[in-house]
């Protein structure tokens, strides 16, 4: 049976449009929006266009400075590292109760979500980035700890904006099933402390490789512009 389509104002039909054009990298980390362009780009009245940018703004997708204009939010080595912390602690903390409680959680979700992760290795980004992220919001839903899962799932856009980002420069750099085996095995089968710290030592990883990422791309870009002031 067909689910009723979902009815949407206007408004968050602007706030789905830029939040993916900006998850998505249409508009580079640290580039200056306008409420006129994205009036004409999306074909929208400017004040819904303006409610949407207020929305992405509560989000930490995009930055305002009164009386001057919109910014997506920048991407820099601070940013890469306060994500991922932030997404540690989550994940750490529900790793931990799920080996706790696997017995009466139970760890069906997980299991799925990682059997996904084996078909999307190869696929495009939408499915590497889907079954990745899907992975590791699988095991924060199966501890079933409401507080928990609304306050990780309010950290999602941002951890898919800077999957993508690091996609794009880097395409499928980690094999994902090698890449979150440990973390399997240390939910389903390992001590509370051993999924803790799986958890721990795996967002370390992603914060090496995407900050050196972010640097080795920065170097350039500095060594142009020191040229170009000589």
């Amino acid at each position: 049976m067909r689910q009723p389509i979902a009815r949407k104002s206007l408004q968050d039909q602007a706030t789905d449009w830029l939040r993916d054009a900006v998850i998505r990298g249409d508009f580079r980390p640290g580039e200056i929006l306008t409420e006129q362009a994205l009036t004409e780009r999306i074909g929208l009245g400017r004040g819904t266009v303006r409610s949407a940018l207020f929305a992405l703004e509560a989000q930490e997708l995009v930055t305002r400075t009164p009386y001057s204009s919109w910014r997506v939010a920048v991407l820099d080595a601070q940013a890469i590292w306060e994500i991922y912390t932030l997404r540690g602690a989550f994940e750490g903390l529900a790793a931990r109760i799920l080996a706790e409680r696997r017995d009466s959680l139970g760890t069906a979700l997980v299991a799925a979500a990682f059997d996904r992760l084996g078909t999307a290795n190869g696929s495009d980004t939408d499915e590497r980035v889907a079954a990745d992220l899907g992975f590791h919001a699988s095991f924060v839903a199966q501890t079933g700890h409401q507080h928990l899962i609304r306050r990780h799932s309010l950290l999602s856009d941002k951890m898919e904006w800077l999957y993508r980002w690091s996609e794009h420069h880097w395409p499928q750099r980690q094999p994902l099933v090698a890449d979150h085996l440990r973390l399997f095995d240390a939910m389903l089968h390992g001590t509370p402390e051993a999924a803790e710290a799986a958890v721990r030592d795996h967002i370390a990883e992603s914060i090496d490789l995407d900050v050196a990422g972010f640097q080795s791309l920065a170097t350039p870009a500095a060594s142009a512009n020191q040229t170009e002031q000589t």
